[in-house]
């Protein structure tokens, strides 16, 4: 089966792993979806410090010009830059990027603080659907859901499917998940819940698609309902939340 992919990095990373470089080229990366049957992808920045961001923007805008039915481009911004809005104008309208990464943990910030919800705001109104990092700390799941609840419109992206997840998705029919670095349980827990809302994601260059693919074939899942994580919500979503 063909598999499209709600989550993968690409370009330029800044060095904030000591054990590795997730830095890949758009070519690579076009190499690494050839030998796994990765028909489509949402793609974004790797991890830098703010004022790269643009850079690496443009650098994702150009590849999706180059790849348009295989890439779906997200950009990222710090949000605590005086900047933030303005580059959230320019990866719409300029750029035409399709929706935002935000990472909590590496930008530093908290979703949840009433000095964001000017940025978020400018999220809405612009009609960016945000995958969020989730994980400890500024990224807990239990920070993110009150951008769900103050902006019911603006569509989340909940990465690496965690237990803490699973009450937003039951909560909130703006929020999905994805299944980067979790467990066949947690996958079949989130399927009960919501099944159109659950979309596969591979966190490559980080992890690799033999292992993040086996853990969906692993859950105990009908068919039907890996058919729909591996593809079929993953083409509804992009289709209704980042068409032109």
């Amino acid at each position: 089966m063909r598999v499209f992919d709600a989550h993968v990095h690409l370009g330029e990373s800044g060095p904030w792993l000591p054990y590795m470089d997730p830095s890949i080229s758009t070519s690579d990366l076009m190499n690494l979806f050839d030998r796994h049957d990765v028909e489509r992808a949402i793609v974004f920045p790797n991890p830098h410090s703010g004022d790269k961001y643009p850079e690496m923007n443009d650098y994702i805008a150009d590849s999706v010009s180059k790849y348009p039915d295989r890439l779906v481009g997200f950009g990222r911004v710090d949000p605590r830059r005086k900047d933030a809005a303005k580059e959230l104008n320019r990866m719409k309208t300029s750029l035409k990027l399709r929706g935002l990464k935000l990472h909590p943990f590496v930008e530093c910030f908290r979703p949840d603080h009433p000095f964001f919800d000017s940025f978020f705001e400018r999220v809405n109104q612009l009609d960016l659907p945000i995958l969020f990092h989730t994980g400890d700390g500024f990224s807990s799941p239990s920070l993110i859901s009150r951008i769900a609840s103050k902006f019911p419109e603006v569509h989340l992206i909940l990465g690496h499917l965690k237990e803490a997840s699973l009450s937003m998705l039951e909560r909130f029919d703006n929020v999905y998940v994805e299944t980067s670095g979790t467990t066949s349980k947690l996958i079949e827990m989130a399927i009960n819940i919501a099944e159109d809302r659950v979309l596969f994601g591979s966190d490559v260059p980080y992890f690799r698609y033999p292992t993040q693919i086996a853990v969906i074939e692993a859950s105990s899942i009908d068919n039907k309902a890996k058919r729909k994580v591996l593809r079929d919500n993953f083409q509804k979503f992009v289709s209704k939340y980042c068409s032109p």
